[in-house]
This record gives C-alpha cells, structure tokens and sequence, in this order.
C-alpha cells in the first residue's frame, strides 16, 4: 500500500511538471518569441543610437552642427523652393532641412526655402517658383537651386549669376502628386536623389564648397554671455492675414512651430516642426509690379534678432553680394548657434514680432 502511495505521489509530481511546460510553451509560441526579440531590439536601440551619436567617424557639420559621416557630408546642398500657399499645405520633408528660410512673395502669402544635404526625405514638396531672393539665399548657401517656374527677373538672375538650377517646368525629376488631395500649381514634388542625379547629368558641380556656420559644441544659453529678453512665446505677423508662431518647449529645448494659428506639421510623418535656432533679419521691401512681386533688401547689411533656449538678443548681419554668405554678430563678434536646425526669417521691420 505504501508502495502505491509513493508511485502515487511520483505520478503527481510528474504530471504537474508536464502541466507547467505546457503552460510556459503555451506563453512563448513561436510568434512571442520572435515578439519579445523585436522588444529587445527595441529597448536595446537607444544606447545603440547613442553609440552612434559618439562615433569617432563621424563629424560636425557647418550647416546645423550636429554630427554626420563624411560622405553625408560631401554633397552639395539641395536647396528647394518651397508652396506656402494655403492650398499647398502641409509640406513635406520640411522637419530634415538643415536650415528653412521664410520670406514674403505677392500678398499675403510667404514661401520657403528649404536647404537639404545629410538628410534624405523620402519626398520634397510642394516645389513651387523662383524670385531673385530666394536664388541669393540658395547661392550664399552653395545649393543646387530647384524651383518650378519663376517671375521674368529670377530668370535673368539665374541666367547673369550662371545658377546650377533645376526647372520642374523643363525637368522630369518633379512629378504632380495627386494622392495629397493637392491640385496644380500646389502638388508638385520631387526627392533629392531624383534632383542629384538630374545635376549629374547637367554637369553641375556635386560636391559642396559651401561654409557654413559657427557652432557651440553643445546647447549653450544667450544669457550666460549677453544681455536678453524673455521669448517663450514669439508671433511674427507678416500681415494680418499671415503670421507664424513659436512656442519654447523646455523639456526637449526646442520651439513648436505653428503657421496662422495652427500646428505646422511634416506631411510625411504627420510631426509638429521644432526649431533650435531662429534668426529673423529685417530687410526693406518694394512693391515692384502689378502682381504684387517683391524687391527685399537682402545684399547689404542691417539688423535682426536671434533666439534660442527662451531667449532673445539682437544681432546685426551683413551679406556683401548675391552669393556671399550672410554674416551674423553680437557685439561685433561671429554669432554662434547651438547645434540643431535654424529658421530665418526675413521681415520688413522687426516691430512685427511680440514675446512673451
């Protein structure tokens, strides 16, 4: 009997075993297995982006001085023409530009250009028309100037200043993209690699000769060195019916940006942009025709304002001809930016911005 009770006993044993693989297989399946790999993998990639980050190979670029490798950083820079219209929005791959300029066209609207060269968006767009300013902006920066279109004066300009331009008029880089619910003139887009391999086959020059910027090596706030005012909260107001916004978000150190109100958002990821650094110039400004066009006084020299990290100070900036870089100082010293992206803004008169 006692014999039984063991045997019993051993059998319980057993078949609790059994019963607890079968529960422990039953929770790592195939597919949960692979599940919990790709868990891993995921909880494991941000210090393998920070390795990244501290990659010896890598190194600073002049443009938004954050690091890259070199072949990144050999290429000449993109710099696009970029649809403001309200028709035309939201724009796509704006959030990867190293540097975006914003400027008035005809009234009331503004447009972009956007400078591209470590970053590959996988779409660039709406792509819309040239104006000389805008070509001065992309020559002080050594880009590959793309552009659909233009007024009679960009023409001449790119023509006297022997541009390395790319038409989406006369080029079949840039397609109409229909699927963004965009109509004519506001859906065209392209990719860089479509425009690169377009300046190849033109002859254009493709590496970059560009100089660039001065950078701090890491985050530095205004205040530590010069005098400066509260900007959390900044309006730009172009007009009353154009205006953009900054919000200072203190936790990732950079600024939301909204246009006429509304979140400025990256059509391909449906993202808010941010900036690091935002640079406003004031200019003066001509009406030259019936259209509406515009002369800005971009070559020259005059005042402006830089901010970062919730704070303000002034600025002054040069630019001694058309594809000469414009220059920035404090105090008569070169300004430095903290590394990240910068938007400028040209104004006619810097009492169109408010801070708060």
């Amino acid at each position: 009997m006692k014999k039984n009770y063991t045997l019993m006993i051993m059998l319980l044993f057993v078949l609790l075993i059994f019963t607890s693989c079968s529960k422990d297989n039953e929770v790592l399946g195939p597919n949960d297995n692979e599940e919990i790999k790709n868990n891993e993998e995921v909880e494991e990639s941000p210090n393998n982006e920070e390795e990244s980050e501290d990659d010896p190979n890598k190194i600073f670029s002049t443009l938004d001085g954050l690091k890259y490798y070199p072949d990144e950083l050999k290429k000449r820079p993109v710099a696009v023409s970029i649809d403001n219209h309200p028709s035309a929005r939201w724009q796509a791959g704006l959030s990867q530009a190293e540097i975006i300029y914003e400027f008035e066209v005809e009234h009331p609207y503004t447009r972009y250009l956007c400078v591209f060269l470590a970053k590959e968006p996988n779409r660039i767009g709406p792509v819309r028309s040239a104006r000389p300013y805008i070509i001065y902006y992309a020559l002080e920066n050594d880009g590959i100037f793309v552009h659909v279109g233009g007024s009679e004066d960009a023409f001449s300009e790119i023509s006297r200043l022997k541009v390395a331009d790319i038409d989406g008029l006369y080029s079949g880089s840039m397609w109409r993209y229909n699927e963004t619910g965009k109509y004519a003139p506001h859906n065209m887009y392209t990719t860089l690699k479509e425009i690169r391999d377009e300046a190849q086959k033109k002859g254009y020059r493709t590496e970059g000769t560009f100089e660039g910027y001065e950078f701090h090596e890491k985050s530095t706030n205004l205040s530590d060195t010069y005098e400066t005012i509260n900007a959390e909260k900044i309006n730009i107001a172009y007009n009353k019916d154009n205006s953009t916004d900054y919000i200072y978000d203190k936790e990732k150190e950079v600024y939301l940006r909204f246009k006429d109100g509304k979140k400025h958002i990256d059509e391909l990821n449906n993202e808010q942009l941010t900036a690091k650094n935002i640079i406003v110039i004031e200019t003066s400004k001509k009406v030259l025709d019936n259209a509406g066009r515009l002369y800005l006084g971009t070559i020259g020299e005059g005042h402006g304002v830089y901010i970062t990290n919730g704070e303000s100070t002034s600025i002054t900036w040069t630019k001694s001809s058309e594809s000469a870089q414009t220059k920035f100082h404090i105090n008569n010293e070169e300004l430095k930016l903290n590394p990240g992206n910068t938007w400028i803004q040209i104004l006619n008169t810097l009492d169109c911005i408010k801070y708060e």
